[in-house]
């Protein structure tokens, strides 16, 4: 009986980090158009409701919280509720980040920061994306594979960037190209963050920590 309310709880937890995790995949794409397109009206929108969004990270971890404390699951229980948590806070972040990318986009556009907006960003924010959807589709399914996809597209993801440094650099190009490298570097912190999540995801799914174990961190992040 124990165990069939402790399932409802964290199947019901996952589908709420599966929505938060949309909502931030959504999040991610607007606030990167907002700086390509020069949309104030949207980088505004995004900026005013970070909080409001986030507002569901600190539900799940409450719960999160309340299942680890009430319940006292074991094994695989107690690495899924940790994945959790561990994915909720990481999601957090990520909207503070896309927040960030927003308001860069406003503050471009009133110093009339007319740059070129290399391809690169979009690239990016596309395989940030795609590491956030494989990463919690991963958790969701249990599924390995998924997981090494979403990390191996963090190699892409600093590929694009170090392009960008190279071609746009502030001691070449001056100050006109600061905002450009400041996206850049919030959505190679995303990917960052989606990778906090991957080391707990596969705790979750094999039951070791990736990072002190060498057989699974060359699986997964090379």
């Amino acid at each position: 009986m124990f165990n069939v309310i402790l399932q409802n709880k964290l199947s019901s937890l996952s589908d709420k980090i599966l929505d938060y995790s949309n909502e931030t995949s959504e999040r991610i794409d607007e606030s990167v158009n907002s700086f390509v397109d020069s949309e104030i009206t949207l980088a505004r929108k995004i900026i005013e409701s970070t909080n409001e969004i986030n507002i569901k990270s600190y539900e799940i971890e409450h719960e999160c919280l309340k299942i680890l404390g009430l319940h006292q699951p074991v094994a695989k229980d107690l690495r899924l509720g940790a994945a959790l948590l561990r994915t909720s806070i990481e999601l957090e972040r990520i909207n503070i980040l896309a927040a960030y990318i927003s308001r860069y986009a406003i503050d471009s556009k009133e110093k009339d920061s007319n740059i070129h907006k290399p391809p690169h960003i979009q690239l990016m924010s596309q395989t940030v994306q795609s590491m956030l959807k494989d990463g919690v589709g991963a958790l969701i399914s249990k599924d390995l594979h998924l997981l090494k996809r979403s990390t191996k597209n963090y190699s892409s993801l600093q590929d694009f960037y170090n392009q960008m440094f190279l071609q746009y650099d502030e001691s070449i190009f001056g100050s006109s190209h600061m905002y450009l490298m400041l996206v850049g570097r919030n959505l190679l912190s995303m990917g960052h963050h989606v990778m906090g999540m991957a080391d707990r995801i596969a705790y979750t799914i094999v039951g070791k920590r990736v990072m002190h174990h060498k057989v699974f961190y060359n699986v997964l992040m090379r």
